[in-house]
């Protein structure tokens, strides 16, 4: 097997990985950010929750990004992982996913309230990291487009692609690997004494 072909399938198990993960930290972001907005919700199951209340600004945010879609005042039942959407003598749930009208107005609110804060970054700890240098985390987006529109009159997407550099000090730039933030940890209170300012 050459050394490209093994790139590749390594490149697929990453991707496979991190999409085995998303559903996780979608629901985690969601939960958090909808609580922000003002929205109220109930864990009924196990990870299948009811949405008591979805705030009026999230409803109509709807219509501005684009969505021919209603978001509904509350939710009886809504889960994150396709597997529990049906589950015996109990509602059927609605699976928040990306391209879901109510995630989607749900990540648009939050990056207009907090897009500032997101621009200025945060710092976190490698912990498998044993060395002292600080290195800057920074990712890159490949999208391919074909030359067709969808109805809203947006490029179809063909192909997108995420790729996590490490830069250091000396700007010496390696690879990070597919998703190398789900391991980082924030700062603790005694090592913020450590950072140069």
């Amino acid at each position: 097997m050459d050394g490209v072909r093994v790139r590749q399938i390594r490149e697929e198990m990453e991707r496979a990985l991190a999409r085995r993960l998303q559903p996780h930290f979608i629901g985690t972001f969601f939960l958090e950010a909808l609580k922000r907005l003002g929205g109220r919700w109930v864990e009924r199951e196990p990870r299948r929750y009811e949405i008591k209340h979805v705030p009026q600004a999230l409803r109509h945010h709807v219509a501005k990004i684009g969505k021919r879609a209603v978001i509904q005042q509350n939710y009886e039942r809504v889960v994150f992982e396709k597997e529990r959407v049906h589950l015996a003598r109990k509602p059927q749930a609605a699976l928040v996913c990306p391209g879901h009208p109510l995630l989607d107005a749900t990540i648009d609110l939050i990056l207009q309230q907090y897009r500032s804060l997101l621009k200025q970054g945060t710092i976190l700890v490698n912990p498998q990291d044993m060395g002292e240098q600080i290195k800057v985390l920074f990712y890159l987006e490949h999208t391919i487009q074909d030359a067709s529109t969808d109805a809203s009159g947006q490029r179809h997407e063909v192909s997108q692609q995420l790729q996590f550099i490490e830069l250091d000090a000396n700007g010496t730039m390696q690879t990070a690997g597919s998703a190398p933030f789900l391991d980082y940890r924030a700062l603790q209170e005694e090592e913020k004494t450590l950072i140069p300012q």
